[in-house]
């Protein structure tokens, strides 16, 4: 085998000899870890202390990266896993040593380069703080910045720009504030954090997304006393701190309220607006809405609901956006007053119902101790609903069901059926047109881990397969080509070529790749 010249070529030359002299002691990668038996998930974190509010973010190589809060005292982590579900790095890395006796929301995000971001409430010095840190994909620190530290500060909220820059929103005496990062240094790039006001009424930040041309939209929940109505405000805020919609945001829904500590979510569009989703109390009915990247609101004043009935009870939405374009929304739903639960769904296309007046049953009613925590993905060109299927207290079951463009349910799958409680769902997509999916649970109430599963377009538990270690063009094949890739992405953070996944390309990766060679 011959080695190209090139700048660097001698050096490269003795690292390949060394790597092809203990090529043949190098095997694949480990076998998947997804796990492909429901009554035996992939237990992400488990420990004596509760392990809780897992998240999702996107890591190289069609991996992920998992955070939670573990811990006697809710330290704040996070794990790399790869596309099959094998840990990458050694042991979950403690992002920040906490001895909180609760626990409040935080963020995760991560960019196009690998480095992954997290953003929560820590006491620095005694004083409340709002931390944000960055990861590299081997684990090691980047930087870490305070955001603010004042009393009166929580939950902290995070997400990346499309121009790379990382943004940090909280609420400091319910005031939002929020601050824009540089990716490399995290040196704070505005003079002053944004903050957002309004005369008679308190708005506390929900998320923030982002929108395009490095933008980004922050959502906050607004009222005029405690306990008076809570309603949905939107906020586009550019790269340059300005803010070009209305002062005190765009409505997404001014008739109604939250329910009271709910502080939903929402998904870009695709085209610098967002899609909303929530549930309002009194009638408990879910709802969507969408705004433009202009701020104008796309579905009326209040938004859509999901069905033209308040018979039952219509909570806790999850929505997802369809290969189609179309905007997918997932509901539990309860019978007022029973023990009669189902699971339902929604297509909007341009915000008109699309699945009729009541939606189509995923889960049909019927009498069981509960049903919850809906969540939305996508698997392969289809959508997916997950759910918790509750036969007691103590036992939850996590199941699955891909529904087509018209509604029909094509497939249903067991992901866990293993004992204990089962909440705090969230999905993500997967390598191989699948689905990944986290939650939090236990064998008792009271104690809780973390565990992860990954269902396939076809309805599949297990990782992906079908790839082959060190194929770094897709051919299908481990040659020439490949080993040309990787030497291309030498020394390089991440990448393809990044075979033993601990953030660099170097001759760990070449031995993997000569020794997977066709």
């Amino acid at each position: 085998m011959q080695i190209a010249a090139s700048p660097r070529g001698a050096a490269r030359r003795s690292v390949v000899a060394t790597a092809c002299a203990t090529a043949l002691a190098v095997t694949s990668l480990a076998s998947a870890q997804f796990s492909s038996d429901a009554s035996a998930p992939l237990a992400v974190q488990a420990t004596a202390s509760d392990d809780v509010q897992p998240k999702f973010a996107p890591a190289p190589n069609g991996g992920h990266y998992i955070s939670f809060l573990s811990g006697s005292g809710y330290d704040v982590m996070v794990t790399r896993i790869d596309r099959d579900g094998n840990a990458v790095w050694a042991a979950p890395v403690v992002v920040e040593d906490r001895a909180q006796s609760s626990t409040t929301d935080y963020g995760l995000a991560s960019d196009a380069a690998g480095n992954v971001y997290l953003a929560y409430d820590h006491p620095s010095a005694g004083t409340p703080a709002i931390r944000v840190k960055s990861l590299d994909a081997s684990g090691a620190a980047r930087w870490a910045q305070v955001v603010t530290a004042a009393s009166g500060v929580n939950v902290g909220r995070v997400t990346v720009a499309s121009d790379g820059a990382v943004w940090v929103a909280h609420a400091l005496n319910a005031t939002p504030r929020i601050q824009r990062f540089d990716a490399a240094t995290g040196a704070p790039t505005l003079a002053t954090p944004v903050t957002i006001t309004e005369s008679g009424a308190t708005q506390i930040p929900a998320d923030i997304q982002p929108s395009v041309d490095g933008a980004v939209i922050v959502s906050c929940v607004r009222y005029t006393t405690f306990t008076g109505a809570k309603v949905l405000r939107a906020h586009r805020i550019n790269a340059d701190g300005s803010r070009p919609w209305a002062a005190i945001g765009t409505a997404v829904f001014t008739t109604g309220s939250l329910q009271f500590g709910s502080f939903p979510s929402f998904i870009p569009d695709g085209a610098g607006g967002a899609y909303f989703s929530w549930y309002s109390t009194s009638p408990l009915q879910s709802h969507v809405q969408r705004v433009n990247a202009s701020g104008a609101a796309l579905y009326g004043t209040s938004g859509v609901s999901v069905t033209t009935t308040t018979t039952d009870n219509r909570v806790s939405p999850s929505m997802v956006l369809g290969a189609d374009d179309r905007l997918y929304v997932f509901w539990s739903q309860q019978t007022p007053n029973t023990s009669i639960y189902g699971v339902f769904g929604q297509c909007f296309a341009k915000g008109v119902r699309q699945w009729g007046a009541s939606g189509v049953a995923v889960e049909p009613m019927s009498s069981t101790y509960s049903r919850a925590w809906a969540t939305a993905g996508r698997a392969g060109d289809g959508v997916v609903c997950f759910y918790a299927d509750s036969s007691s207290a103590i036992q939850d079951n996590i199941r699955v069901k891909r529904l087509s463009g018209a509604g029909a349910v094509e497939w249903s799958a067991d992901v866990a059926v293993s004992s204990g409680v089962k909440y705090r769902l969230a999905s993500a997509p997967a390598d191989g047109d699948g689905c990944a999916l986290v939650w939090q649970g236990g064998v008792t109430t009271g104690a809780s881990d973390v565990f992860a599963a990954r269902v396939g377009a076809d309805g599949t538990l297990g990782g992906p397969g079908g790839g082959v270690t060190g194929d770094l063009n897709g051919d299908g094949i481990v040659d020439a080509a490949d080993l040309a890739d990787l030497l291309g992405q030498w020394g390089a953070k991440g990448g393809t070529g990044d075979l033993d996944g601990d953030g660099s390309v170097g001759a760990a990766d070449l031995a993997i790749l000569l020794g997977a060679w066709s």
